[in-house]
């Protein structure tokens, strides 16, 4: 299962619910405002389609995947993305 990083802009409408609807049926963990965290078997291109379908045709959406073991360090993050790369990227 691929583990993947996910973060969105929404431009002028900003419509959040159904993107964040679509993260949370990603299995997605919210780590900052607009980033999220989870695993999927999908590629970083599927995961980017499903998000960009609950955006408007404006918004910006980037997914990068992660591995296993890479560094990460975060500041003031959403306390269950940081446990989701604590148990899924770097014990």
């Amino acid at each position: 299962m691929a583990k993947f990083i996910a973060s969105y802009d929404l431009h002028k409408q900003r419509n959040y619910e159904p993107v964040w609807e679509a993260l949370e049926n990603l299995g997605a963990t919210r780590l900052l405002e607009s980033l999220w965290v989870l695993s999927a078997q999908l590629t970083a291109s599927q995961v980017r389609d499903i998000i960009k379908a609950a955006a408007d045709d404006d918004d910006s959406v980037a997914v990068v995947e992660l591995q296993q073991g890479a560094d990460w360090a975060c500041v003031k993050a959403k306390q269950d993305g940081v446990a989701w790369l604590r148990q899924n990227i770097r014990a």
